[in-house]
């Protein structure tokens, strides 16, 4: 009896912890809930998207279009967004009107090859890229909000927790999307997976609209509407006034040519050159979640004891490994290898980028300084995959993997040489 009665006193201790006693504890749990639905999506949607397309006859091109139209239309949309979401008092709605846009392309990608068979791959390429206007708002958006959700000194964990999750969750995805598509015809196997997602989205969205903020102090609509292009000339004045946002972009653009030229790649070598089947591929993406859960305690705990700055320095030079080992690879087991260090690196890359981001940005311009940013690496990401494409058909494509590993070399020692700190 004493034994059992001190088990329902641990249990209610266990549970105390896990219940919420504030509403940064509430906010902190409802965004490790959104994050493990959104791990369901990686697992499925997101993992096989290019995969999907490459099967469906897609070229090199249009692979590469798949990546660089929605980076093109989100950084038009970036400024736009930016002022948008500086003029309103309550961030949570933009965040989930806009996700809800977005993530029913997944659903319109599930329907396509009923609905035009014979254009499958260039109509998800198009859905793909006019669903990035949502998305656009939602990037934005979303980074604000999570800067008023939890406090600065939670912020790192809560983070690192988050994309810890994400990686758990997808890992656990994986080898069940994996077995339905090597279950069922293509491509019915992708449309199932497709719709699923499409399923635990919505869910992910309707746990992150019960999120509460404080109304955000908003900048003053202005009477006079201020031309594009006078907008963009002010873009350098700003970089220039703020010295470590500049220091910022500087490094972070290099090294993100070397993560965007080869985005196109990395599917096309699998499934053309290696000839990998979707159980194969499911196990290299599997292998890459689960070394980015380890990477995450491991860059976290060197975050808190050394800042984030050295981490965006040694996983960035780390993460030249990925497209290196994969030009040189002629068979699954350094694929495997492969995507264990792209996972373990990508992992200090996403938890150091997003902090360092939110340091170099004034708080009262945050979504400003946001938008800039994301429009830069749009940009960049538009441009990448194309140039990625056009390199393969030019000198092949183990070379052109070969100059994104010397980019993404280079950004990682500007993130030394800059001193990009938080």
């Amino acid at each position: 009896m004493r034994l059992l009665a001190r088990a329902r006193v641990v249990a209610a201790r266990a549970a105390d912890n896990v219940r919420p006693h504030t509403t940064e504890d509430r906010n902190a749990l409802l965004l490790h809930a959104d994050i493990a639905l959104q791990g369901v999506v990686a697992g499925g949607a997101a993992a096989y998207l290019s995969v999907f397309v490459v099967r469906l006859g897609a070229s090199p091109l249009l692979v590469g279009l798949l990546s660089s139209l929605p980076s093109l239309v989100m950084a038009l949309l970036a400024l736009p967004a930016g002022r948008y979401v500086e003029r309103q008092s309550k961030l949570i709605p933009i965040v989930v009107k806009s996700r809800q846009a977005f993530r029913f392309s997944y659903l319109l990608i599930a329907l396509v090859p009923w609905v035009v068979p014979n254009f499958a791959a260039p109509a998800i390429v198009a859905i793909w890229a006019i669903a990035a206007a949502a998305s656009a708002f939602a990037n934005v958006s979303f980074t604000a909000a999570m800067a008023e959700a939890v406090p600065p000194q939670r912020r790192a964990s809560v983070i690192s927790l988050r994309y810890a999750i994400h990686a758990v969750v997808t890992a656990a995805t994986l080898p069940i999307t994996g077995a339905v598509l090597d279950a069922l015809p293509f491509p019915l196997g992708y449309q199932v997976v497709f719709a699923f997602s499409f399923v635990a989205a919505m869910g992910s969205v309707w746990v992150y609209s019960k999120i509460v903020l404080p109304d955000q102090v908003t900048r003053p609509r202005r009477t006079e509407r201020t031309p594009v292009r006078e907008r963009l000339r002010q873009v350098p004045g700003l970089l220039v006034e703020h010295r470590r946002f500049l220091d910022y972009v500087l490094s972070t653009g290099v090294f993100r040519i070397g993560i965007s030229l080869p985005t196109a790649l990395f599917s096309i070598y699998w499934v053309k050159n290696l000839q990998l089947d979707d159980s194969a591929i499911a196990l290299v993406s599997m292998v890459n979640s689960i070394a980015a859960v380890l990477g995450y305690f491991y860059w976290g705990r060197m975050a808190k004891q050394r800042g984030h700055g050295p981490v965006l320095a040694y996983s960035g030079i780390g993460l030249a490994t990925y497209p290196l080992i994969t030009a040189l690879s002629g068979s699954l087991p350094p694929i495997v290898l492969a995507a264990a260090a792209g996972g373990w690196f990508s992992a200090g890359i996403n938890l150091a980028f997003f902090n360092v981001l939110l340091a170099v940005s004034p708080t009262d311009r945050r979504s400003a300084f946001v938008s800039v940013d994301t429009m830069i690496a749009q940009f960049i990401a538009f441009a990448g995959p194309l140039a990625g494409s056009a390199l393969t058909d030019w000198i092949g494509i183990r070379e052109a993997l070969l100059i994104a590993t010397a980019f993404r070399l280079a950004g990682g020692l500007l993130f030394f040489i800059r001193r990009v700190r938080d």
